[in-house]
């Protein structure tokens, strides 16, 4: 898409920039009214829908990215991206969420986040052993096929800790052949979204960078923050419609379940591609592996706190102040 655009005079890498932010609007409400309506079939809670095809269809920007990435052999824009559309989605992109309706916290979203603290360990503890006495650290690639080989167990232990509640996945009125039917469509439906999402996203994140790069702005500003916000948008585009129709519960497990695909399959296809792994500058350990810690640690504190029953306009405007700083750091970090 960048190879198509970069050439083009600035008012159409314009056009197509308002262009993409539309048909992307477009294509998470048309996503979120699918998956709410094939959690009413299957008879699973919104949680685990987001959790699971919501987040898988919204990450798809940020795997294509970083694997192109990686087999260009440029492996710090691959890590930056995963971790900083993390970072951008639990604050930034929840955040503004939570300003467009409440978004509930309870027990089971609470385990859903202790998955997700336990990949981000997952994630920055073995790179520690690297980076004693070096500059850099480490993501060896043998960590990248273990976290692939984690998704499929992930999904099934979601499905699994629903079925204990459920005496069948399938809603009990219709016939079970209507529901397969159903079924069937609606998953189309929801990957015909997902592709025009995927493309959608990925021309505002090469128009927006081009209209950057115009106007000299520099490239390490660009990967660290436009593109990171740019293959969020459509978690911030999902998370928004979500809230708005009182669908919270789709919107939050959407953001958990995204982050935990951002570590599990963007940069474990990334860093699986990857001979002898990706290395972790100094820079991540300052900034973004110590933001990601940070807005996890808030995130927990709201899940967790007994008196907080949802992330609200106050909670959210806390998410979103932490990101400001973490853009800040970045900016400050090129000077």
């Amino acid at each position: 898409m960048y190879e198509i655009l970069i050439n083009l005079n600035v008012l159409i890498i314009l056009v197509v920039l308002v262009l993409s932010l539309f048909i992307l609007s477009k294509a998470a409400d048309f996503f979120v009214e699918n998956a709410v309506k094939l959690s009413e079939i299957l008879g699973l809670p919104e949680l685990i829908i987001g959790a699971t095809i919501v987040s898988l269809g919204t990450t798809l920007p940020e795997l294509s990215a970083s694997v192109i990435a990686v087999i260009q052999g440029n492996g710090d824009f691959a890590l930056g991206n995963a971790v900083g559309s993390a970072i951008t989605n639990t604050s930034l992109v929840l955040g503004i969420g939570a300003l467009f309706g409440n978004i509930p916290v309870d027990k089971k979203t609470s385990h859903k986040i202790s998955i997700l603290i336990a990949v981000v360990i997952l994630l920055i503890l073995p790179t520690i052993p690297y980076k004693i006495g070096n500059e850099s650290g480490l993501i060896p690639q043998w960590l990248g096929f273990v976290f692939i080989l984690l998704i499929p167990f992930y999904i099934y232990y979601l499905i699994s800790q629903e079925k204990k509640d459920n005496d069948s996945l399938l809603s009990k009125e219709g016939t079970e052949e209507s529901k397969k039917v159903a079924v069937l469509i609606t998953f189309v439906k929801i990957f015909v979204s997902a592709f025009f999402i995927t493309f959608s996203a990925s021309a505002l994140v090469a128009s927006a960078e081009i209209l950057a790069e115009r106007i000299h702005i520099p490239d390490v500003v660009i990967s660290s923050t436009l593109v990171a916000f740019g293959t969020s948008v459509p978690e911030l585009s999902t998370c928004i419609v979500a809230a708005k129709q009182n669908h919270g519960g789709l919107a939050i497990g959407n953001i958990i379940g995204a982050n935990i695909l951002n570590i599990l399959l963007v940069i474990g296809a990334s860093v699986a591609l990857t001979p002898g792994g990706i290395a972790v500058p100094q820079a991540f350990y300052a900034i973004h592996f110590l933001g990601l810690v940070i807005v996890m640690a808030v995130f927990s504190f709201f899940a967790y706190n007994k008196k907080i029953n949802d992330i609200s306009k106050r909670e959210g405007s806390i998410l979103i102040l932490i990101y400001i700083i973490y853009l800040a750091a970045n900016l400050l970090s090129t000077i």
